[in-house]
Protein backbone atom coordinates (compact mmCIF):
# COMPACT_ATOMS: atom_id res chain seq x y z
CA UNK A 1 0.00 0.00 0.00
CA UNK A 2 1.37 3.55 -0.52
CA UNK A 3 0.10 6.40 1.18
CA UNK A 4 0.93 9.98 -0.52
CA UNK A 5 0.33 12.69 2.20
CA UNK A 6 -0.73 16.11 2.07
CA UNK A 7 1.74 18.19 0.96
CA UNK A 8 3.75 20.41 3.32
CA UNK A 9 3.33 23.83 2.14
CA UNK A 10 4.15 25.88 4.77
CA UNK A 11 6.87 26.47 7.55
CA UNK A 12 4.51 25.85 9.60
CA UNK A 13 3.45 22.04 8.58
CA UNK A 14 6.93 21.51 8.15
CA UNK A 15 7.81 22.21 11.94
CA UNK A 16 4.32 20.47 12.75
CA UNK A 17 5.79 17.32 11.16
CA UNK A 18 9.00 17.38 12.15
CA UNK A 19 8.29 17.88 16.04
CA UNK A 20 6.12 14.57 15.76
CA UNK A 21 9.61 12.91 13.56
CA UNK A 22 11.07 13.86 16.39
CA UNK A 23 8.84 12.17 18.96
CA UNK A 24 8.59 9.22 16.92
CA UNK A 25 12.30 9.01 16.69
CA UNK A 26 12.90 10.01 20.15
CA UNK A 27 10.32 7.09 21.36
CA UNK A 28 11.96 4.45 19.20
CA UNK A 29 14.88 4.88 20.44
CA UNK A 30 14.23 4.69 23.99
CA UNK A 31 12.12 1.79 23.41
CA UNK A 32 15.01 0.09 21.69
CA UNK A 33 18.02 1.67 24.12
CA UNK A 34 16.17 1.32 27.28
CA UNK A 35 13.97 -1.81 27.25
CA UNK A 36 15.26 -3.22 29.78
CA UNK A 37 15.29 -0.57 31.87
CA UNK A 38 11.46 0.10 31.59
CA UNK A 39 10.87 -3.23 32.58
CA UNK A 40 6.90 -2.89 33.15
CA UNK A 41 6.34 -2.12 29.45
CA UNK A 42 5.93 1.62 30.79
CA UNK A 43 6.11 4.61 28.49
CA UNK A 44 9.44 6.72 29.00
CA UNK A 45 10.13 9.25 30.94
CA UNK A 46 10.17 12.55 29.65
CA UNK A 47 13.82 13.38 30.68
CA UNK A 48 14.68 9.90 28.78
CA UNK A 49 12.36 11.63 25.98
CA UNK A 50 14.77 14.91 26.16
CA UNK A 51 17.82 12.98 25.95
CA UNK A 52 16.62 11.07 22.90
CA UNK A 53 15.29 13.91 21.08
CA UNK A 54 18.85 15.64 20.87
CA UNK A 55 20.22 12.14 19.25
CA UNK A 56 16.97 12.26 17.09
CA UNK A 57 17.37 15.74 16.25
CA UNK A 58 20.74 14.90 14.57
CA UNK A 59 19.84 12.12 12.41
CA UNK A 60 16.80 13.91 10.78
CA UNK A 61 19.02 17.18 10.24
CA UNK A 62 21.27 14.58 8.70
CA UNK A 63 18.63 13.63 6.29
CA UNK A 64 16.82 16.72 5.66
CA UNK A 65 20.69 17.59 4.29
CA UNK A 66 20.73 14.80 2.69
CA UNK A 67 17.23 15.50 0.90
CA UNK A 68 18.30 19.44 0.42
CA UNK A 69 21.73 17.98 -1.83
CA UNK A 70 19.80 15.66 -3.58
CA UNK A 71 16.40 17.76 -4.47
CA UNK A 72 19.15 20.25 -5.74
CA UNK A 73 20.96 17.39 -7.62
CA UNK A 74 17.46 16.23 -9.30
CA UNK A 75 16.87 19.71 -10.20
CA UNK A 76 20.48 20.07 -11.70
CA UNK A 77 20.79 17.17 -13.40
CA UNK A 78 17.10 15.98 -13.91
CA UNK A 79 15.83 12.67 -11.68
CA UNK A 80 18.03 9.75 -11.90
Amino acid sequence: MHVSPEPITTREEAAKEREKLLDFFARGLCCTVAHGALGDGGEPSEEALTKAKVVADDYLAAYEEWLVQLAARNAKEGPQ
